[in-house]
């Protein structure tokens, strides 16, 4: 793992709050080129393969939440992230 600056599970944090919060107001949007590029960049520091195309919030959401479990999974076998209902963003 290539992670440099911050602890890459408060990094993951910041992209799963902001991602769910734009999922939970507009899920069918296109996300901004920022905050795919946030999750890119995360994945890389990860050193795990990025989501090629985030075409939605909900596919946001979804990436920054696979990144956040990378990061527990690579910092600490102890570590855990919180458990999470996303039902409200499932397809309808």
């Amino acid at each position: 793992m290539a992670v440099q600056g911050p602890d890459p599970r408060a990094a993951a944090r910041g992209v799963v709050a902001i991602a769910l919060d734009l999922a939970r107001m507009d899920p069918d949007r296109r996300p901004s080129a920022d905050m795919c590029s946030w999750c890119h960049k995360l994945a890389k520091d990860l050193g795990v393969p990025a989501r090629e195309h985030i075409d939605t919030n909900r596919e946001l959401a979804f990436e920054a939440l696979r990144l956040e479990l990378v990061a527990h999974h690579f910092v600490d076998d102890a570590s855990r992230p919180p458990d999470r209902v996303l039902s409200e963003l499932v397809n309808q």
